[in-house]
C-alpha cells in the first residue's frame, strides 16, 4: 500500500470540500468541518486513486455525513462516490476500524469500514459497516457493495485479517458477483 503524504492528505482536504458544496444532496451552509481519515493510501503502488473517507459537517446542521472521496492524481477532481438513500450515512459521527484490502481481487485496494451512525430504535449510536469496492464503471472507481456491507458484522472490524476472512466465507458461499455495486 502507498500511503499519501502530507502534502496530498492537506490538498486533497482542500479540494474535497468542493465536492460537497455543489451537490443538491447537501445542505447548502458553508462546511464547518471536513475531517480525512488520519492515514490515506493510494487504491494501487503505481497510480490508482487516493481514498479518502471523510466526515462533514456543515454550519447550522447538528449530523455529519459520512463518504468516500476518491482522487485520480493531484490535478483531478475529487469524486463523491454515492451511497443509496437507504444506507444511514447522514447521521454519522464518522468512521473508525478502517481496513484497506483488495475483496475484489483485481489488485487495487478496497475498503471496509465502520461508521459510528445514530441507533434507529434506541437513542444512542451504533456501528454500522460500508464496505466500497474497486470498479473501473463507476464514477470515481469505486462503488458501495450492500451485500458485502450487510455481511460483516462489527466484531471482525479489529482486525483486516478477520474482514479478509469474513468476506472471503461470504464471497464463497454468496459468489462474487453478489459483492457487486448498489443499484
Amino acid at each position: 500500500m502507498r500511503r499519501a503524504t502530507a502534502a496530498e492528505v492537506n490538498d486533497v482536504k482542500v479540494r474535497a470540500a468542493s465536492v460537497f458544496k455543489d451537490r443538491d444532496d447537501f445542505p447548502e451552509e458553508p462546511i464547518s468541518s471536513l475531517k480525512p481519515e488520519k492515514t490515506l493510501y493510494w487504491s494501487a503502488p503505481q497510480g490508482g486513486r487516493l481514498l479518502v473517507p471523510v466526515t462533514v459537517r456543515f454550519k447550522g446542521i447538528s449530523n455529519a455525513y459520512c463518504r468516500l472521496v476518491t482522487v485520480e492524481n493531484t490535478e483531478a477532481v475529487p469524486v463523491l462516490v454515492d451511497v443509496p438513500m437507504d444506507v444511514n450515512a447522514d447521521t454519522c459521527r464518522g468512521f473508525h476500524d478502517v481496513r484497506y484490502l483488495d475483496i475484489n481481487g483485481d489488485g487495487k485496494l478496497d475498503i471496509a469500514a465502520s461508521m459510528s451512525v445514530k441507533a434507529n430504535s434506541f437513542e444512542g449510536y451504533i456501528d454500522q459497516i460500508v464496505v466500497y469496492l474497486s470498479n473501473g464503471d463507476k464514477p470515481g472507481g469505486y462503488c458501495y457493495s450492500a451485500t458485502a456491507s450487510r455481511n460483516l458484522e462489527p466484531a471482525v472490524m479489529g482486525s483486516t485479517d478477520k474482514v479478509r476472512q469474513a468476506l472471503d466465507r461470504e464471497r464463497k458461499r454468496l459468489g462474487i458477483a453478489q459483492f457487486d455495486c448498489a443499484q
